[in-house]
């Protein structure tokens, strides 16, 4: 049988998981554009590198949301 604390534990992985996803998420999405406002980007800088790596980093951050969600059903059995 598990304690309360093996579920908290749980419960704070599943957090760090969702947290980590969603700054992954917010950055491959806002950072490109920043570094365009700023005039940050080479100026051989390719928009579909920009958008391959968003794209990536997106796909990234829902594979961590997922992985998130799935500590969740372990809890269940605890």
């Amino acid at each position: 049988m598990s304690t309360e604390a093996d579920k908290e534990r749980l419960k704070l992985t599943a957090n760090l998981l969702n947290a980590l996803a969603s700054g992954t998420i917010l950055s491959a999405l806002i950072a490109p554009y920043v570094a365009i406002g700023l005039g940050n980007l080479p100026a051989n800088a390719s928009p579909v590198n920009l958008l391959g790596l968003s794209t990536f980093g997106l796909a990234l951050g829902v594979v961590l949301h997922l992985v998130a969600r799935r500590q969740f059903n372990g809890l269940d059995r605890l």
